[in-house]
C-alpha cells in the first residue's frame, strides 16, 4: 500500500492504531504515520503560527529551544480523506527562522525511528536530540542538557490521552522561561473514565491535574459544562503555582470534530511573560479559513 492514498473512516482505531500510530498502512514514504481526524489540521495551523511568530520575534536576542514531548512520526494521515500532513516535528523544522535546538521525545520506538528517518537529510539534523521513552521518566535526562540562562523555550505537550504528569511540567519549567502549548482533554473525554479514576487512590487523572482537588468537582453535582470549565480552572491554578501568568479563556482554543462539531479538546497556551500571551492572542485571531474571529 506504499504510495497509495488510504481512507480509513471505518477502521477499528483502538486495534489498528494503538497510541494513534497506524499499524495497517504505512505512509507514502513507507514509514509509520499517525492516524488523525481532519480536525488535526486546525490544531497544527495554530501551532505553526505560534512557532513562526515566536522564532521570528525572539531569534536575535536569545537561544531558542523547541521541546516536543510526544513528537510522533512526523507525518499524519487524515482518515477521512487519506491526505498526509506534516506533524509537529516537521512543522517546527520547516519554519522560516529555525530553533537553535530541538528535542523530540516519544515512547513509541517505531514513531521516533520514523521521524528520525524522515528528517535525516534536513540541514538542521545536527541540532536535533532524539529521546526514546516515557517523557515523565526522561525528564531528568533532558533537564541535564538544558541551559537556564539566555534561552527561551517552547514545549509542545500533545499526548493521545493523559500521559503527561503535572510534576513533569513542574520540573521541566523550573527556573526556565518556557512557553507551553498543551492539548487539554474536553470534559466528556475525562467523564467517560471518571468512575475508574475516582476509585483509584492515585489515578492517572491525579497525576495529570497535579493534585486531588478535581475529586471535589464530582461530589458537587455540577453539570457537564460546569465540570469541564472547573477542570480547566484547576489546571490553570496549578500552572500559576509554578510561575505562569494568569491564563484567560482567550488562551484556549476549542478543537471540535469536523463531522459533528463535537468538542474534542482545548489547545491551551501558557507563558511566564505577557509577551507570549500577546503573541498567542495575535495568532489565534485568524481562523484556518482565513476568517477573523468575532469578539464579543
Amino acid at each position: 500500500m506504499v504510495g497509495m492514498k488510504v481512507i480509513c473512516r471505518t477502521c477499528d482505531r483502538e486495534t489498528n492504531a494503538p497510541h494513534g500510530v497506524c499499524l495497517n498502512h504505512r505512509g507514502e514514504d513507507g514509514l509509520y504515520v499517525r492516524c488523525v481526524g481532519s480536525w488535526a489540521k486546525e490544531k497544527y495551523y495554530y501551532i505553526e503560527r505560534y512557532l513562526d511568530i515566536f522564532t521570528m520575534s525572539m531569534r536575535q536576542k536569545w537561544q531558542l529551544y523547541y521541546i516536543d514531548l510526544f513528537s510522533g512520526c512526523g507525518k499524519c494521515r487524515v482518515r477521512e480523506t487519506g491526505d498526509e500532513i506534516d506533524g509537529s516535528g516537521l512543522i517546527a523544522l520547516n519554519l522560516k527562522f529555525p530553533f537553535n535546538k530541538y528535542y523530540f521525545i516519544d515512547s513509541d520506538e517505531n514513531s521516533l525511528q520514523s521521524l528520525k528517518e524522515r528528517v535525516k537529510s534536513n540541514l538542521l539534523f545536527t541540532r536535533i536530540s532524539f529521546k526514546w521513552g516515557d517523557c515523565n521518566e526522561k525528564v531528568m535526562e533532558i533537564l541535564s542538557e538544558l541551559p537556564k540562562v539566555n534561552t527561551l523555550y517552547v514545549a509542545l505537550i500533545d499526548p493521545t490521552g493523559l500521559q503527561i504528569n503535572f510534576d513533569t511540567i513542574r520540573k521541566l519549567t523550573n527556573e526556565r522561561r518556557m512557553d507551553l502549548i498543551v492539548t487539554f482533554p474536553e470534559g466528556m473525554a475525562i467523564n467517560r473514565n471518571i468512575d475508574k479514576f475516582i476509585k483509584k487512590e492515585d489515578s492517572l487523572l491525579d497525576s495529570f491535574m497535579g493534585d486531588r482537588r478535581w475529586r471535589n468537582l464530582y461530589s458537587s453535582k455540577l453539570s457537564g459544562d460546569s465540570i469541564e470549565n472547573s477542570l480547566i480552572d484547576l489546571y490553570r491554578d496549578n500552572l500559576k503555582t509554578i510561575g505562569y501568568q494568569e491564563i484567560k479563556s482567550a488562551d484556549e482554543i476549542l478543537i471540535k470534530s469536523s463531522k459533528r462539531a463535537l468538542p474534542l479538546y482545548y489547545l491551551l497556551f501558557a507563558s511566564k511573560h505577557p509577551l507570549g500571551h500577546r503573541f498567542w492572542s495575535s495568532i489565534s485571531e485568524i481562523e484556518p479559513t482565513g476568517q477573523r474571529k468575532l469578539k464579543f
